[in-house]
Parts: structure tokens; sequence; C-alpha cells
């Protein structure tokens, strides 16, 4: 019959079978060593979501340059080619002038073969400031393309870093909980050697055994914690994994980074940088401008235009087509001035008076809406500063704990060795720094990402 020791080592083999055949694949994979700027700089360069930022404010660029080209004069040329099958003649008419009938043969109406070429130029003269609205409502869609990109360059930089400090929380966590595995399997070990000394019990053994069993599951799932935190940072960093594999190693460590801020300081800086202030404020003066378009659409607009024209002659007693020599083309220039006026404008019921109380109606919606963003952003700030005075003290608290949990089991360990105390209060004391330094840790990450999300409230990426 197996003992027990036999028991737990053949449990121990698939997990240890596991990690060769993960170590097995990883030696054939792309080893990546990252320090924190560094996979930043990845993600930035790899970032589908920047590039289509990128176009869009390209394609911002080009309703300016759309909108600009009003102001300039709008120049077409056409060329027409006709062919009639049946050629329009008129019929042939017979006069009596007193001396005897005289016929007058029917002429041609048209050419068979036609070509006119003209020229057309309009420019527009004034239309009371709606071309300058129209050209500073495309103006501020650029801006608000432009805080978009900036802004998705921010937000995957503090991505970055989130994954990154969880990458390291789960390699510390795997640490800890690897070293208390230690611990217990060097509890099992003088259970056994007090055993065999005739100095304890068989049930010492058992229960450091089966507490070191137990405790088995918590290492394999802190080493799986550290797998996802890998893939987390393989995704943002958009690794392309379909042909190759790649072993990512984040250098770091996981340290708080502590800062003096003032509420006031922080407050003013995220009036100013905040890229939802700024969208908004960007949205606000785009609704100013486009009520001012809609109430300038009961306007006239003045324009000035000119046509040119050629157009190809023919002969009208044969009908040929006459495209060379004298008076074979004949040309006509138009020049005048277009006023055009909405009249329906003028009605109360009509479309443009229904578009400007709309703009009207959404300009009031969104300086609405501005003001209570500016009132959640300074809670929030708030908030995020009394997180970082409670998880700054639990760190500190933190640290003296581990450092006393210690202390009680090296006095724990010699105690059971001296037989001064049982296993389950070495057990007890292995438990208590597992907390403490889980705990401990915890609170560093906690203040990392609350430090990270007072940035987002700020709309930075640091503060000095």
């Amino acid at each position: 019959m197996l003992s027990k020791t036999t028991k737990l080592i053949l449990l121990m083999i698939p997990a240890a079978l596991l990690l060769i055949c993960v170590n097995g694949k990883r030696a054939q994979a792309e080893k990546i060593e990252l320090t924190l700027e560094q996979a930043i700089g990845l993600g930035l360069k790899n970032s589908s979501g920047i590039r289509s930022k990128a176009y869009s404010m390209g394609a911002a660029a080009a309703d300016v340059a759309n909108a600009k080209a009003s102001q300039y004069t709008d120049i077409s040329v056409s060329a027409n080619y006709s062919h009639l099958f049946e050629q329009p003649k008129t019929d042939d008419m017979e006069y009596d002038f007193g001396s005897g009938p005289v016929t007058i043969p029917g002429s041609y109406l048209a050419a068979k073969d036609s070509i006119s070429i003209a020229m057309s130029a309009q420019q527009t003269l004034f239309t009371f400031g709606k071309i300058q609205s129209g050209i500073t409502l495309a103006e501020e869609g650029l801006r608000g393309a432009r805080i978009d990109l900036e802004e998705e360059k921010r937000s995957l930089i503090m991505q970055i870093r989130r994954a990154f400090y969880g990458y390291l929380l789960a390699r510390e966590v795997r640490v800890v909980q690897e070293q208390t595995l230690q611990n217990k399997q060097a509890a099992l070990d003088i259970a056994r050697n007090r055993y065999e000394a005739g100095l304890g019990t068989e049930l010492d053994v058992l229960r450091a055994e089966s507490d070191l069993k137990n405790f088995l599951p918590e290492v394999i799932s802190a080493r799986n914690e550290v797998e996802f935190a890998v893939l987390a940072v393989i995704d943002l960093l958009e690794l392309d994994t379909a042909e190759t594999e790649y072993e990512i190693v984040l250098i770091g460590d996981l340290e708080p980074t502590y800062h003096d801020f003032t509420k006031e300081q922080l407050v003013e800086r995220a009036m100013e940088e905040n890229s939802n202030l700024q969208q908004y404020r960007t949205g606000i003066k785009a609704a100013e401008y486009q009520e001012a378009l809609a109430r300038k659409e009961t306007l006239p607009v003045i324009a000035g235009f000119a046509r040119y024209s050629l157009e190809s002659g023919f002969d009208s007693t044969t009908g040929e087509n006459q495209f060379s020599g004298e008076g074979s083309w004949s040309d006509l220039l138009t020049v005048g001035l277009s006023v055009q006026m909405p009249l329906s404008a003028l009605f109360p019921w009509s479309g443009e008076n229904a578009r400007a109380k709309k703009a009207d109606f959404t300009l009031k919606a969104q300086r609405e809406e501005l003001s209570s963003l500016e009132g959640g952003i300074q809670l929030g700030i708030q908030r995020a500063l009394l997180e970082l005075e409670e998880e700054k003290a639990k760190i500190s608290s933190g640290k003296m704990q581990v450092e006393l949990a210690q202390r009680v089991l090296d006095t724990s360990e010699q105690s059971f060795a001296n037989g001064l105390i049982t296993s389950t209060e070495l057990k007890d004391a292995q438990l208590n720094l597992n907390a403490a330094q889980l705990g401990h840790l915890t609170a560093i990450f906690n203040y990392n990402m609350a430090l990270y999300d007072l940035y987002d409230l700020v709309g930075v990426l640091g503060i000095e």
C-alpha cells in the first residue's frame, strides 16, 4: 500500500509534467524582454486604434479643405457630341411673286453630327458669413479629431501601464506562493524527521502532507495568473501570435510612486487637459457655429457667373457638318449675377427655422452636460486622493505586518522543531505570513491603480 508521501508525489507529477510541457513549448517561442518604456513604445507602434484615429484626423482635415474650397472660383469644362439619325429639314416652299411661281428649297435645321464645347466659372461673392461659419465648423471637427488621437495614445499608454503592473503583481504573488509552498515542505520535513526520531507523531506528518497537498492548487493558480497577465500585455501590444509565439518577460519592480498633490492643482489641470472636457468644449463651439449657420440659412447668397461656349456649324442647304473654315464655329459669352433667396425660410413652420431651433436646444444641452461633467471630475479627484492616502497607509502598515509575521514564522519553525508547538500553530504562522505578504503586494498594486485613475481624471500621463 502506498504511503501518504508517495501518493502526494504521484499527485504532483501531472502538474510537474504540465510545467515541463509549457517550458518546452516556450523554448521554441521568441523571447522578448521589455521594460515599461519599451512596452509602451512597441504598443504605440503597433496600435491599430491609433492608426484608425489618425485616418479620422486626415478625413477631418479633408473636410476643412472642402469647406475652404467654397471660397474659390468653381470652374468647369464640358464637351458634347450628338448624332441625329434623322436630320430635321423644312419642306420646300413655293411662292408666286406675280411673274410666276418660285420654289424655295427646304433647309436643314440642325447638324447631323454636332460638337459643343463650353467653359463656365462661378464665384460666390457674398453669403453673409455662411462660408466662414462652415469653415470654422470643419476646423472644430479637425480639432476634435486631434483630441481623439491624442487621447487614444494616452489611453493606450495607461492601459499598458496597468497591464504591466498587473503582470508584476502576478509575478510577485507567484513568488510568495512558491515560498509558502517551500515553507510547508520544510514543515513536512521537520515533522517527518521528528517522527523518525521518535519525537513526533504520525498525525503531525499526515497533517503536514495534507497541508502541502491542499496548498499546491494555490501555487498553480498563481503561475496561471502570470500567464494570463502576459496574454493581456501581448493583446495590448498587438503582437501577431498567428505565426510567431512570444515569451514576454517584463522587467520592473512592483513599487509605489509617491507624490504630493493638492486638490486645487489637480482640478485646475483637469479643467485644461481632460479630453472629455476638451471634446465637450469643442462640441459646444461647433454647436455655436452650427446654430449661427442655421440662422443664416434665411439669408440670400449672391454669386457671379460666366460661360463661354463654342458650337460646331453646318451647311443648312446640304446638312453637312462644318468643323473648319470661316463661320464653321459659333461662340457665345454669358456673364451675370445670381441671387438665391430661400423664401420659405421666412415662414415660422419652415425647415430652416426648425433646424435653427434644434441647434439652439443642442447647444444648451451640451452646456449643461459640460457643467455636470466638470462637477463629476472634481468629486472624482477628491475620491482618488482619499483612496491614495488609504492605500499609502495600508502599504506602510503591511510592510510592518510582513516583517512581524516573518519573525513569528521563524520562531514557530524553531519551536515546532523542538516540539514546543503543534503543526496547527505552525500552519497558522505560515498562513499569517502569506496573508501579510499578499496584502502588502495588493496595497502597492491598488495604490498604483488609484494613481492611474487620478491621471485618467486629470487627462495626463503623469504629474510632477
